[in-house]
Formats: C-alpha cells, sequence, structure tokens
C-alpha cells in the first residue's frame, strides 16, 4: 500500500493551505494504524478539501481569524486543526513553493530538520508538485524521500548536514536523498550536502586482491602501511533506485561516507553544472557519480574531486532483483575532473552489458589514472570513445588502485566459476598526458579485447612522485585482436629519468594490428632496451614510424608465428639500430648504398617472401 509515511518520532507534521493556514496532523495518533499509512488518494483529497476552506477574500488574516475560521475534519481516523506558521512563505503558495521554515525548520544546525523537510516534500507531492525551497541556513537531516514532480531547491547559502542518528533515516535506505520509482524528481540551486565524513589512520585490515603486488611493493620500499578507513555514519548523500527523468543542477556535494550519488536503474538523467568533493587522502570508496544499470544519461560542465572513482559505470546484482539491467547511452562531456582511483571508469561490478558510451572533452588533474575499464564478470563493454582529453598524474598512497598510469583495461574472470566478459571497440582519440605509471590494456588468453583504436595520443613519461616505484614501459599491449595505432608520440623525461624505465611500446600476443606515425625512444639512452618490442605477434604492419634521438634499437621481434608482419617505410635514421630478429629469417633491402646499419625497407617474419623493392630516398625500415 503507498501512502504518506507516519513519523514515529510522534512530532507533530504541519502541510500548508493556502493563504497560510495550516492543517496540523499528529503523526501519532492521527495516521492509519495499518502500517503507518493512510492512502495518497485519502491524503490529497483531505489536504485539497481543506485548502478549498482557506479560500478567504483577504490573503492576510490575524491569528484570532484563522482560529474563528477553522474547521476540524473528522474521518479517516485523524482530527485536524490550524495553527499560524512561524514565517511568511517566500512567494505565494499558488506558486507551489513550500518553504520549509514553514514546517518548522529552524536553520540552525543543532536543530533536527528531517521532519519539517519531509513534511515539505510531501505537501508538495500532494499539490501535484512544485519546489521545496530551503533558505539559507544549516539543518541537520536523515533520509529525505524525493516524490513525482518535486524540486528540492537549495539557495545559496543553505546547507544540509547528514545527520548522525541513526533514527532519523529510512529503514533499508542509508542515504541522505532518496526516491524509488519517481519520476521528474529533481534537486537544483546553489547550496550545499555535506555529508559530515569521518576516518581513521590505522593499520591496513586484510589484503585487497586487485592490488596484492602493489601492496608488496610498498612493504618492500619502507611505506607506511596503515591507511584511512571510515568511521560514523556509513551512508551515501543519493541514492535513486527505479527514476525517470532526474535533473541534478548546481548544487554542491561535500564528504560523503560512501558513493556520493549512486543511480539504480534509472532513465534519463541530466546533471550539469555540480560540484563534488571528497578528502583525496582519506575519502575511501566515495565515488563520485556511480552510474548502475541506468541508461540515457548526461553528465556536464562539473567539477569532481574524489578519493575515489570520479565517474563510474557499472552493472552490479542488487538483492531481490532477477534482471540486471544494461548501462547505455551515456554521455560525459566538459568536466573537470580530480581522483585518487579513477575519474573516468567502467567496470569492475560487470553483470550486465555496458555499451555506446562517450567520455569527450574533459580535464583530469592530480589523479592516479587518467581513465580506465575492467570486466570481471562475464560482461560485454562495447563501443566505448575516450576523447579530446588533458591528464595528469600523481601517485598516491599504496592503498589506492592506480599507480598514476593514463589507462588500464583490463579482462578478467571474478572468480574461477565467473563467466568471462568481452571488451571490443574502443576508440581512445586526441589524447595529451603527462603520467608516471604503465599504461596497460590486457585480454585474456581465451577471450582477447577487440578492435581497439589510438589516434593522436601524447604520452609524456615524467618521474614518480613516491619512494614505492612501479613504472616500467611506457605503454603495453596484450591479448588483443584487431589494434590500430596512428600518430602517437611517446616522451620521456630528460632531467630526472627513472631508472626502471624500459620500453615506449610493447605488444604481447596482439594480432591484426597495424601501427602508423609512432614516435619513440627507450626510457634511458644508456640502455640497450629496444624503443618497440613486438612479441608473439601476427598479421601486423609497423610502419611510416620514427625513431627519437637516443635510440639504441627501434624494434625488437621474438616468438612471432608464421602469419606476415611487415615493417615498412620507418625513418631510423637517429637509431643506432633498426631492427634486431630472434631465429628468425629475415628478407632485407638497403635503403642507401651509403647505409652501413643494417636498416631494411621491409622485415618479413617467416618463410622468405618474394624479393623487396627498396627506398632509395631515405634510410629506412
Amino acid at each position: 500500500m503507498s501512502g504518506r509515511p507516519a513519523d514515529v518520532s510522534g512530532e507533530s507534521i504541519r502541510f500548508p493551505c493556502r493563504d497560510l493556514l495550516y492543517l496540523k496532523i499528529n503523526a501519532q495518533k492521527d495516521w492509519a494504524p495499518n502500517r503507518g499509512y493512510i492512502s495518497d488518494k485519502t491524503f490529497k483529497k483531505l489536504f485539497m478539501e481543506m485548502n478549498n476552506k482557506c479560500t478567504l477574500k483577504n490573503s492576510r488574516m490575524d491569528r484570532r481569524s484563522m482560529v474563528k475560521n477553522g474547521t476540524a475534519l473528522v474521518g479517516a481516523g485523524f482530527l485536524g486543526s490550524f495553527a499560524a506558521p512561524p514565517v511568511e512563505p517566500p512567494e505565494k503558495a499558488g506558486n507551489n513553493v513550500f518553504n520549509i521554515r514553514d514546517f518548522g525548520a529552524t536553520g540552525n544546525k543543532g536543530d533536527k530538520a528531517t521532519i519539517p523537510v519531509r513534511s515539505a516534500i510531501d505537501a508538495c507531492a500532494a499539490a501535484g508538485g512544485g519546489k521545496v525551497y530551503v533558505p539559507p541556513g544549516d539543518y541537520t537531516v536523515g533520509t529525505l524521500q524525493l516524490k513525482d514532480n518535486v524540486n528540492l531547491n537549495l539557495e545559496a547559502g543553505a546547507t544540509l548536514c547528514l545527520s548522525q542518528d541513526p533514527a532519523d533515516f529510512i529503514q533499508g535506505s542509508h542515504t541522505m536523498i532518496f526516491a524509488q520509482d519517481a519520476k521528474n524528481i529533481a534537486v537544483t540551486g546553489r547550496g550545499i550536502l555535506d555529508g559530515l565524513a569521518k576516518y581513521e589512520f590505522v593499520e591496513m585490515r586484510g589484503i585487497d586482491p586487485e592490488i596484492a603486488n602493489e601492496i608488496e611493493i610498498a612493504r618492500k620500499a619502507g611505506v607506511d602501511m596503515r591507511r584511512y578507513y571510515r568511521t560514523g555514519m556509513q551512508t551515501y548523500m543519493f541514492i535513486l533506485n527505479n527514476c525517470t527523468n532526474i535533473l541534478l543542477s548546481d548544487i554542491s556535494v561535500i564528504h560523503s561516507p560512501l558513493w556520493n550519488i549512486r543511480l539504480n536503474d534509472c532513465n534519463r538523467v541530466f546533471i550539469r553544472g555540480v560540484y563534488i568533493y571528497s578528502d583525496l587522502e582519506k575519502g575511501v570508496n566515495a565515488d563520485g557519480i556511480d552510474i548502475c544499470c541506468t541508461s540515457n544519461v548526461t553528465i556536464s560542465d562539473s567539477v569532481i574531486v574524489t578519493g575515489d572513482d570520479a565517474i563510474v559505470l557499472k552493472t552490479p546484482t542488487r538483492r531481490g532483483q532477477e534482471k540486471v539491467n544494461p548501462v547505455e547511452n551515456i554521455v560525459v562531456t566538459n568536466c573537470i575532473l580530480t581522483s585518487s582511483s579513477t575519474p573516468l571508469m567502467i567496470g569492475t561490478e560487470t553483470f550486465a552489458d555496458i555499451r555506446h558510451v562517450i567520455f569527450s572533452n574533459c580535464t583530469i588533474r592530480n589523479s592516479n589514472k587518467g581513465f580506465g575499464i575492467n570486466v570481471q564478470d562475464g560482461a560485454t563493454v562495447s563501443d566505448i570513445i575516450f576523447s579530446n582529453l588533458t591528464v595528469e598524474t600523481s601517485r598516491r598512497h599504496w592503498n589506492w588502485w592506480g599507480s598514476a598510469e593514463l589507462c588500464k583495461f583490463k579482462l578478467s574472470k571474478r572468480s574461477e566459476t565467473s563467466k568471462l566478459g568481452k571488451i571490443k571497440d574502443v576508440v581512445i582519440d586526441t589524447i595529451i598526458s603527462h603520467v608516471r605509471g604503465t599504461s596497460k590494456i590486457t585480454g585474456h588468453p581465451e577471450q582477447p579485447i577487440e578492435n581497439i583504436r589510438m589516434n593522436n595520443v601524447q604520452i609524456f613519461m615524467i618521474p614518480e612522485d613516491a619512494i614505492d616505484k612501479r613504472c616500467s614501459h611506457a605503454l603495453v599491449i596484450e591479448d588483443v585482436r584487431g589494434l590500430n595505432i596512428r600518430d602517437m608520440s611517446i616522451k620521456w623525461d630528460e632531467e630526472n629519468p627513472e631508472k626502471n624505465w624500459q620500453s615506449a611500446l610493447v605488444l604481447k600476443d596482439v594480432s591484426d594490428f597495424e601501427i602508423r606515425s609512432f614516435t619513440g625512444r627507450q626510457g634511458l639512452v644508456d640502455q640497450v632496451t629496444p624503443a618497440i618490442i613486438l612479441e608473439n605477434i601476427s598479421d601486423g604492419l609497423l610502419a611510416d614510424s620514427k625513431a627519437e634521438t637516443g635510440c639504441k634499437t627501434f624494434v625488437e621481434v621474438s616468438r612471432a608465428d608464421s602469419k606476415k608482419v611487415v615493417l615498412r617505410n620507418n625513418n631510423t635514421a637517429k637509431a643506432a639500430k633498426a631492427a634486431k630478429a630472434e631465429d628468425y629469417k629475415i628478407s632485407l633491402g638497403y635503403a642507401d648504398p651509403l647505409d652501413r646499419t643494417g636498416h631494411s625497407t621491409k622485415l618479413y617474419m617467416g618463410s622468405r617472401p618474394e624479393p623487396v623493392q627498396t627506398d632509395t630516398r631515405r634510410p629506412g625500415l
């Protein structure tokens, strides 16, 4: 039975009727006894009846006239009475604006405001919708449940502070803002929602398997193995379940103990101009926006600074829910992001597909990673675009996922019984990045990642700002079928090189690939590590690429199968050695009679091909 929830605290709940008259219903005595509810239909009928009786010739009345004209209602098991409002409403009631001060909220942080705000929301919904107005002040609240057609509007200077009293929360809903099966709901304005998160810095409690290797590196390096854990109220700031047509605009959400905004099974969500902040050192699990099993979402023009992922898409299972809905049709654009984990993330919970997603025109600064995809539960992640991004990373404490790399894609099985999913059809385009860690795109031996395109990508490798060094290569791509790289450059810091730096690009167990216009060298100018390593690759082309000054060996090919691999028209004039191939016949065609370095126009792996035509214009491979 749907209806109006009784207030178990026993406080009075007041609902405004026109011209400043109020219907006052005692919560303990006057709600229907069955489950503490009266029906929406009955409530609305009584409310509108009282509203009509309150119509007077003059809009201003003194207290005596109000009492004289008051009429008691007897029926449906409750008694009505009138009382004068404590303050004037901000606008005429005919505009469907409901000021929470008119329902008993004081604006003093020490006074609980949960019941007044709930009452304003209920009255607004009963009137068919409108605006619940939160004027400047500090209001301590627990769970506030939004209803159809209600806009909770926070004026600049207004702050909703998370209550530390468990009694202020709806059972089963550990959140400040909650909605279930609602439509046309909004939280707007330039006010603040403050979660008042609390933490403690203590010894590590168990090993996170996702970062077990990083934990061991930190331990060996002598890093303090303590970390922050949450204390106090373990709540979210927003949980919206199965809602349609949601607007979140201009608000600030800060210091959330858990995820700031969680969207479960929602449709048509518009988030714009929001500011989200959680402590970058302490804010574990304080994700910015979690899009779970939700479709048709746009996020734009926002600034998000979070300890955990800033914006993350996932498809988790939920208790009592048989079907897991996909995430699809998502656009994130024109945002400024900072994260101690991953600013733009897909996964790890992937029990249903995630598809048709665009991340574009974002600035990522001071983050532990640029973007990532992590599929562990059998779903397919496809049709994804990362474009027009500037990325600058910084290392974090060992407990955070990430190593200050540009990206990390991972396809795996969460457990032995988990299904193996897919990652395919991903575009990475127009990226400028200054990063400190090894970027990885790693498929599964039984299911390669498919169709990855990287265009116009600049990677500047800079020193790690941590004592537990992790970086080796710049970019490693493994178990991929269908790879296209065009216009990629990898440059290494020359003033403060890391001693563990190695190759710029590593391909391992990759088939059907094409690399054009690649520029780079190995990490250290005095080491013999090749700029490019191609290991166990097939059906590939490396062409029109260039070795940078200081390059020792431009490309090394090993363990290639019998299928053709071609190296063509590469400028290796600045390399000490063009190519190294282990245990395979190489067809060499010298590019210039004066070239004595062994540079070849084409290099074929496998059986010896037909004679090669040489390029006599310049040394090339």
